[in-house]
């Protein structure tokens, strides 16, 4: 006996035995339907009335207000509620009312996939405007076709609404969407906007000048001349209007390489138009930027280095770092919030660079120690198995129901076709009119079994996706099980990065000590390297020191120098952070370096040991708190930067979804991902 049998019999029983079944209504409207007066209000009379016309206890209700029926159940919020207290024991309600079938889903994937999950548990689904539910064969034969009722109606409104705008791309009109820099819309056609024309030819004449993307982009900046939503420029962007299809050809490509398409690569609404834009630059014009454009060298992507928590940790200013790979060998996790927001802005953030090795050794160490407990992860992957999986339905059993409807519904089929024949023959038809008598007569039969052959067909789909769930899980388990064995031995950084994306890592960067790139602070090591403190510089300091210092022939100041090296030391300032009234950095570093290698430096703060003082600039330790799914793990580091500086970082998300896998990949490699 199938399971959904089971429970029907179970809820059938209670009802039979005088028990109140228990009811909650479910309550969806999108905004199109809003629009038309179907307000929640409306519907929840429905469903109150008929709840209480069948004797039920109204026990909860479920209101998704403004979604779209396309969306899956863990995808409304309402909804998803609903799932998660129909799965508490006991259970706390036994029918799920809504007022009209496509309440429960526009598509197969959002109306399926919530309903079976309630069968296999024992709760059933009540459709108000035809008074069924899915208990009974009879009613669930019903629910199947408000199923298919509702995803056509869908599909015919899209393909409406599609045919009218092919039908105006064809005729070279407007058919929706962003209309390119430098072109506006009149009268139903594209027409140039001449303001934003006008920059777009000051644009093609400053890269001509200056071959450089950016200076043009200050430029424009600086004149007032703005994008199209008022915003700067930025190299990218102004990069990407000047060289599009609209600038460079004078056409849009209607339904391009962004376009919805079938699983064949196929268009899956209307063909591929291309429409003529009115022109702004002459062809000559354009044959010319293009000619520029190659001419200008480019520079290969630095390659060859796997940044294994790239686009993993987040930064204080809530961007992500990433794999950033330099010329000279160094490699480290630089924040994308530095980058311009528009030219001539500047970084958006002062976050520092992060020392790849440092922060991937730490953080992997962590990984390494979590993965040694055995039974740390099995409780961990039993807990990851069961959140990655977002509904709980038994296709085998749902794969076999559909296989043996279908054999029913052919055998109807073949029943029916010779039966309606021969009253065909009756009535005296022959050749073409019988074949349509009898093509008539078995077309509901045909399309009933079209729609459960397609039903199948999504079912197995959606099997092969929860059979994904658990490939994933076998992976985790198969590397687990590799690092286990192999604790000492040194992993492939590929393979290292796919164990944490499976781990789903996450980190937070929430403090950073000052900067320090390069070689580590002279000043610091001198004190460092002595345990000396750094002196408080008096009058009387000053007397005992000042003949040591020299600099009759220079213009600085020698007691302000003195004291600018003395916060250095203090404080751990980067050289161009120091404060102004210090003067120029680079002269204070040159005056540092003679003094420290000629023993001026040395002799002087021999004089001063015995004055009070405050102890030298040292980094904290970098603190990690490494999120795994579920478990998390924490530790301490002492260099978090190429030199030392200070970086704590602790878990982000409870659980971050996971980027697609193209992006991931990128990610690795240190380089970001296209637009798409």
């Amino acid at each position: 006996m199938g399971k959904t049998l089971t429970s029907a019999i179970k809820v059938a029983d209670r009802a039979v035995r005088g028990e109140t079944l228990r009811a909650v209504d479910y309550l969806r409207v999108s905004t199109e339907e809003q629009a038309k007066g179907f307000g929640i209000a409306y519907s929840g009379k429905k469903t109150a009335r008929y709840i209480e016309r069948k004797g039920w206890e109204h026990v909860g209700t479920y209101v998704d207000d403004g979604l779209s029926g396309s969306l899956e159940a863990h995808e409304r919020d309402d909804l998803d509620r609903l799932m998660h207290d129909s799965r508490k024991s006991p259970r706390p309600f036994d029918m799920v009312v809504v007022n009209e079938g496509r309440v429960i889903g526009r598509t197969g994937r959002a109306f399926w996939r919530w309903v079976w999950e309630l069968e296999d548990l024992g709760v059933y689904v009540a459709v108000v405007k035809k008074d069924y539910d899915n208990s009974t064969p009879a009613g669930r034969s019903q629910m199947r076709k408000d199923a298919d009722y509702a995803e056509e109606e869908r599909e015919l409104i899209r393909e409406r609404t599609q045919g009218g705008i092919q039908e105006a791309a064809e005729d070279g009109m407007y058919p929706g969407g962003q209309v390119p820099f430098g072109w506006t819309v009149k009268d139903g056609r594209y027409a140039v906007n001449k303001k934003q024309a006008a920059t777009l030819r000051r644009a093609y004449e400053l890269y001509m000048a200056k071959r450089s993307w950016q200076a043009v982009a200050l430029t424009l900046n600086s004149e007032g001349k703005l994008t199209a939503r008022g915003q700067r420029w930025t190299r990218k962007n102004l990069r990407r209007v000047m060289t599009g299809e609209a600038a460079m050809n004078n056409r849009i490509i209607w339904r391009g390489k962004n376009a919805a398409r079938r699983a064949d690569g196929t268009l899956i609404y209307g063909e591929q138009v291309i429409i003529d834009l009115p022109k702004i630059f002459k062809k000559k014009e354009t044959k010319a930027l293009r000619a520029a454009l190659e001419a200008q060298p480019r520079q290969a992507p630095a390659r060859g280095r796997v940044y294994i928590v790239s686009g993993l940790l987040t930064s204080p200013c809530g961007s992500v770092y990433r794999g950033h790979n330099h010329r000279a060998g160094v490699y480290d996790y630089q924040c994308k919030g530095r980058t311009e927001a528009y030219a001539g802005a500047g970084g958006t953030c002062n976050c520092p660079a992060l020392n790849a090795d440092s922060v991937e050794e730490s953080i992997w160490a962590d990984v390494v120690a979590l993965l040694g407990d055995a039974e740390r992860m099995k409780a961990m992957a039993k807990e990851w198995i069961g959140e990655i999986a977002s509904e709980h339905v038994d296709h085998v059993s749902r794969l076999a129901q559909l296989d043996q409807q279908i054999a029913e519904q052919s055998q109807v089929i073949d029943v029916t076709m010779p039966v309606a024949a021969r009253q065909a023959a009756k009535r005296g038809l022959v050749g073409a009119e019988a074949e349509a008598a009898v093509e008539t007569a078995i077309r509901p039969l045909a399309q009933d079994l079209a729609n459960l052959e397609k039903m199948r067909s999504e079912v197995t789909a959606w099997q092969r996706e929860a059979e994904e769930v658990t490939r994933r899980a076998r992976d985790f388990e198969r590397l687990a099980g590799i690092v286990r064995d192999n604790l000492t031995a040194d992993l492939t950084p590929e393979l290292k990065a796919e164990l944490l994306y499976l781990l789903d890592c996450q980190v937070e960067v929430v403090q950073c000590a000052p900067k320090r790139l390069g070689v580590a602070c002279a000043l610091r090591e001198w004190f460092a390297s002595r345990k000396r403190s750094v002196p408080t510089l008096t009058d009387e300091g000053w007397e005992r020191i000042k003949h040591l210092m020299g600099g009759s022939r220079s213009k600085m100041d020698r007691r302000l120098v003195v004291e600018a090296l003395l916060h250095k030391a203090r404080t751990g300032a980067r050289w161009k952070d120091m404060p102004a009234e210090y003067g120029n950095p680079r002269s204070l570093q040159t005056q540092t370096d003679r003094w420290l290698a000629s023993g001026t430096w040395e002799a002087a703060m021999e004089l001063l040991k015995d004055e009070p003082g405050e102890s030298v600039w040292s980094p904290e330790p970098t603190e990690f708190k490494v999120s795994l799914k579920p478990l998390a793990i924490e530790s301490r580091i002492g260099d978090g930067t190429q030199d030392g500086s200070s970086t704590a970082l602790r878990r982000r998300t409870p659980y971050a979804r996971r980027s697609p896998a193209g992006r991931r990949r990128a990610e690795l490699s240190g380089r970001a991902p296209r637009s798409p």
